[in-house]
């Protein structure tokens, strides 16, 4: 019979936070623009699944990472450093769980992942270096549906 201790069962937890986030290439546009840009590029796609946008703090973002299928990708992640190629970004507030695209019929989900530490820092980041106003001040009243609100 074999015994088991109950120290040789236990194994070391590591949670090892990145270090570092390098972003290649930033695309600011009104969010509007962005919108259009995802519903677009769905309808060329073929795509039956709803569009998602990325949400924190006040930033709508689209992240185009670099394929882990890379080496010195896989090494730099190993050392905690993460690579997006590009990232598409627009200030939109306030949160809208659903947009509504008149002339695409396409509805887009915004996913709030403003709990995640990185999302977090990385919207701060976008916000510092944003040129455009905020959707919230590009879009007067009168352009806005009253009756059906984040219809673009």
């Amino acid at each position: 019979m074999i015994e088991h201790r109950e120290e040789d069962q236990k194994m070391e937890i590591v949670i090892e936070p990145w270090k570092k986030l390098v972003i290649h290439e930033l695309l600011e546009y009104k969010f509007e623009d962005l919108a259009k840009l995802v519903a677009t590029q769905s309808v060329q796609q073929g795509g039956t699944a709803i569009p998602t946008i990325s949400w924190a703090e006040g930033v709508a973002f689209l992240i185009s990472p670099f394929p882990d299928e890379s080496e010195v990708i896989i090494e730099e992640k190993l050392k905690g450093i993460i690579h997006y190629n590009t990232v598409l970004f627009a200030l939109k507030q306030p949160f809208e769980a659903e947009i509504f695209l008149r002339g695409h019929n396409i509805r887009i989900n915004l996913i709030d992942v403003g709990t995640n530490d990185i999302f977090r820092q990385l919207a701060e980041t976008l916000k510092s270096h944003a040129k455009l106003p905020s959707s919230a001040q590009a879009v007067t009243p009168a352009q806005r549906d009253p009756v059906a609100p984040g219809l673009l």
